[in-house]
């Protein structure tokens, strides 16, 4: 993996649940590591959703091999959330593809 493609600083955050000070669940992404990534976009949609017109990118993030990425986590790069779909290894465990969609989320 080329390091002069990986010039994008993005942050990897995990959602923790918590308690409030009235006792209630409250669910908050927390950041779990800060590293540099190549982001490539693959795809994109517009489409009406409860009236709002929507846009959707599917795209790629490559990063170096880590062992503690999973899909239900998300990446912020330069204010942008990005869902991660799913952690692709190569076989010889140099880097992850991360297939992500970023522009829709409901939480």
């Amino acid at each position: 993996m080329k390091a002069g493609r990986l010039r994008n600083r993005i942050t990897i955050q995990k959602q923790v649940s918590r308690k409030d000070e009235l006792g209630q669940l409250v669910n908050e992404w927390v950041d779990v590591c800060t590293v540099r990534a190549e982001i490539r976009d693959a795809s994109g949609k517009e489409y009406q959703s409860s009236q709002v017109e929507r846009v959707q990118t599917d795209c790629k993030i490559l990063i170096r091999y880590r062992n503690d990425i999973t899909s239900d986590m998300r990446v912020m790069c330069n204010g942008t959330y990005y869902d991660i779909k799913a952690v692709l290894e190569d076989v010889k465990r140099t880097r992850l593809e991360l297939p992500c969609q970023k522009g829709v989320r409901y939480d």
